[in-house]
């Protein structure tokens, strides 16, 4: 008995995405009060009123549907189609869309 495998395209979406440093900016223009450090690092901030923390430096920890995930400066923050967020490498991210 043959197996037949159907093949799918991804529906045609806009979606939103900022990079690591942009998300920290925000996090400093959101909550100022937040902000500490050498670097000016915000601790904590709201992002599209999802609740972002600082891990250190080079991470934030986001809340997912999954779960808490961390983003570093090789991810990107994305909003999908529901108002979720979660990060994405920047390779993947960069293979799979383009700017609108």
């Amino acid at each position: 008995r043959t197996v037949i495998f159907m093949k799918y395209r991804k529906k045609p979406v806009v979606i939103e995405a900022i990079s690591f440093d942009e998300l920290v900016e925000h996090g400093r223009n959101a909550n100022p009060q937040s902000v500490f450090g050498s670097n000016k690092m915000p601790w904590s901030f709201e992002y599209k009123g999802h609740s972002i923390t600082h891990e250190n430096d080079e991470c934030y920890l986001i809340p997912t549907l999954e779960g808490i995930m961390k983003m570093s400066k090789q991810d990107m923050l994305i909003e999908g189609v529901k108002g979720e967020i979660y990060p994405c490498k920047i390779d993947i991210f960069e293979a799979t869309y383009d700017p609108a």
